[in-house]
């Protein structure tokens, strides 16, 4: 079986994000997520400046300046965060007409996974895949933890053409 495909930048894009929650949800739990956590500390910090004050408790009594100087470091530090991995995901993405993004012919054949593009061909034996995943129409078959053959929704005419591919792909794995 061969295709012909052509994978574009959202296609990288949107196979970036999903390797990334791949590799850092652990297994059989839901991901906490590091902004999730910076609220948690800011909430236990807040409700620990309120406990241990000597006086009774009451809102209008809260030191307001104080909460303020302890949220300041954990709204830059998520505003950093954020701003980090906006950058680290721009700076990430693949040459135009590269390895990764472009116009490749992937051969599916009884021995393996054969891709080819103008830059070269690679081969990929059966068990150097370790599975193969769907997110958004697009097929990913993962050939390591990280790296995969992207084969986009758009390079199926039909649904009965992608679940041919994906019969195939599980007899294989």
């Amino acid at each position: 079986m061969i295709k012909s495909i052509t994978v574009t930048k959202k296609n990288y894009t949107d196979y970036a994000d999903f390797a990334i929650k791949r590799l850092c949800t652990p297994q059989g739990k839901k991901d906490s997520g590091v902004i999730k956590n910076v609220i948690v500390w800011f909430v236990i910090t807040v409700v620990f400046m309120t406990i241990f004050q000597v006086e009774p408790i009451r809102l209008s009594d809260f030191h307001w300046p104080s909460g303020l100087i302890v949220a300041v470091p954990f709204l830059i530090l998520i505003i950093v965060f954020l701003y980090n991995n906006h950058k680290l995901k721009e700076q990430s993405i693949p040459n135009e007409n590269g390895v990764m993004i472009g116009n490749k012919t992937i051969e599916f054949q009884a021995d393996g996974i054969r891709e080819t593009n103008h830059l070269g061909s690679y081969f990929y034996k059966w068990q150097a895949v370790e599975a193969m995943e769907e997110n958004k129409g697009d097929l990913y078959i993962f050939v390591d933890k990280l790296l995969a053959l992207i084969i986009p929704a758009s390079t199926f005419t039909n649904e009965a053409e992608k679940e041919e591919l994906k019969a195939f792909l599980k007899a294989h794995i």
